[in-house]
């Protein structure tokens, strides 16, 4: 804290104390208080003859006034009541000397009590303005953090904000580049004995490639910022996940023209699910098999139903995962090592998406793997 906050803390703390108990108030009090307590002591030592303890009184009222008017007033109080009782009860009576040392010795234990109650004051006055100070810095911490986290937050829902209207922006002309190449491609097929249509043919296909690529890119983006804003909203409904994972595994392997095999129970397995988004989940998975496994490699994929859950699971054979990269596979755009080294490009998205649709659908995602022997991530999901 600086210089100039603790100096306005002092005058707002002094501002906060009653008038009655200002330090001046105190210096005043000290006066009618030391003839009290004087008057006092002397009708005790009246009454009761020889008096042993005529401090006592005397220290009564250092300590009423360190209590409320503080160190100053009560260090006042001392010097008052010291020379009050040096010239009543230490000399003969109204004999007041300044060259009798002796005698004015036995008025130390009562000063030593006395400056030792007015340094407690003070170091008890000093905690609660350290204490006061402390609970200032607390709050404009507080308040700083408060600031830095709105900034934060605003920062993160313009970025949502940014992918969203990107990822809608990017998507209206991809796809209609997409839909276009794909016109061509249809009308040259029908003109392939013409030599000059082959480096069209070849051109719009990656063309066409490259736009599905895009066009996975932007969904996922999309994916992401609305599960960020929580505008995902799930449509179960009772469905046959047997079908459901059989028909996402025919449709990747027509596009990859590589071999999975499916384990699955003869019985339909109905459960609760939003066909779309889960089918989402496992075309995830077995994609993911796919593209970091060799070519001629097999992926398996599986269903066992239990009594409460039912459980899925997709094995490759690729290099697989190490343990402490394992944690951070769902994180959002996190690859690994191997994956960026690797030729096959992505954003870090899809475990990401799949580990959010599988949690809203209160399942649970893991991953099991030896380095050379391949993965298997398994799924889930309660009945």
């Amino acid at each position: 804290m600086s210089l100039e906050q603790r100096s306005r803390l002092r005058k707002d703390y002094m501002s906060n104390v009653p008038k009655w108990r200002h330090p001046f108030i105190g210096y005043l009090v000290t006066i009618p208080a030391t003839i009290i307590v004087l008057m006092c002591t002397m009708y005790v030592a009246k009454m009761f003859g020889q008096f042993f303890f005529p401090s006592t009184f005397c220290i009564i009222a250092i300590v009423f006034v360190a209590l409320f008017w503080g160190a100053g007033p009560a260090v006042w109080s001392i010097m008052l009541n010291a020379a009050a009782l040096y010239y009543f009860f230490v000399l003969p009576f109204n004999a007041y000397d300044y060259t009798n040392w002796r005698d004015a010795l036995q008025l130390l234990p009562f000063i030593g009590s006395g400056l030792v109650i007015a340094l407690i004051t003070a170091q008890r006055e000093r905690a609660r303005f350290q204490a006061l100070a402390t609970e200032l810095e607390l709050q404009l911490y507080a308040q700083e953090l408060e600031a830095t986290n709105r900034q934060l937050e605003d920062a993160n829902q313009m970025k949502d904000r940014f992918l969203s209207i990107a990822s809608h922006e990017l998507k209206t002309p991809v796809t209609t580049i997409r839909g276009q190449a794909q016109l061509m491609l249809r009308r040259i097929s029908k003109h392939k004995d013409e030599k000059h249509m082959d480096g069209v043919a070849t051109t719009l296909e990656r063309i066409n490639d490259q736009t599905s690529r895009l066009t996975t890119l932007i969904d996922e983006l999309l994916d992401v910022s609305s599960m960020r804003a929580g505008k995902v909203i799930l449509n179960k409904r009772l469905t046959d996940v047997t079908s459901l994972c059989r028909e996402v595994v025919e449709d990747q392997q027509l596009l990859t023209e590589r071999h999975i095999t499916f384990e699955a129970p003869t019985e339909p397995v109905n459960m609760e699910v939003d066909v779309d988004r889960f089918a989402q989940v496992m075309s995830n998975l077995i994609s993911n098999a796919l593209k970091y496994s060799p070519d001629r490699s097999l992926v398996e994929v599986s269903i066992q139903p239990e009594t409460y859950y039912v459980l899925f699971s997709v094995k490759d054979h690729g290099r697989g995962i190490a343990k402490d990269q394992q944690e951070h596979i769902f994180e959002t755009f996190y690859r690994t090592p191997d994956a960026q080294a690797s030729t096959k490009r992505g954003l870090g998205l899809g475990l990401s998406i799949t580990k959010d649709i599988v949690e809203r659908h209160n399942g649970h995602i893991w991953c099991e793997s030896v380095p050379g022997k391949g993965s298997t991530f398994f799924v889930e999901i309660p009945l």
